[in-house]
């Protein structure tokens, strides 16, 4: 795994654990049970400790899921842990987003997914991939951001 990765997995799960009283605070959306923060937090741990053998932290990363928000970030985050350089993050983007509406049985707009769609349309609209039929979502022509007819 590129280095850059690693490092932007360690701060980012620094920055949910040093956040997740806020995010308990301010999850409402589709269920104010505040316990979000901290799900995320336990959830994505195992990103905090890089290894070379990315099998071990996905499986640990999978394993430590809680509840909807930590099975949803698992599942994202396990393809980009799997990246073996910033050449491939893009079809990681993709692959994590699908695996990511499908981690729950009653996906919402409004939550994590929306950040997720929208990291997948930005990747797109600057032309580093063609979005896929999954999720019956829109289709892009590659390089162009452009919608086209499915």
């Amino acid at each position: 795994m590129d280095d850059l990765l690693k490092k932007s997995f360690v701060a980012g799960v620094e920055r949910v654990t040093a956040w997740s009283d806020l995010l308990d605070a301010i999850n409402v959306f589709p269920i104010a049970d505040g316990d979000t923060g901290r799900n995320l937090s336990i959830s994505l741990s195992p990103l905090r400790v890089p290894d070379r053998d990315t099998d071990p932290v996905v499986r640990k990363l999978l394993l430590s899921a809680r509840g909807n928000s930590g099975n949803i970030a698992s599942r994202y985050f396990s393809t980009f842990y799997a990246v073996d350089s910033l050449a491939n993050l893009t079809t990681a983007a993709q692959e994590g987003n699908a695996r990511a509406w499908k981690a729950v049985s009653d996906p919402r707009r409004g939550t994590m997914l929306s950040v997720f769609d929208a990291l997948e349309e930005i990747l797109c609209r600057q032309g580093f991939y063609t979005r896929s039929k999954k999720r019956g979502s829109d289709h892009f022509t590659p390089g162009t951001g452009r919608a086209r007819d499915a």
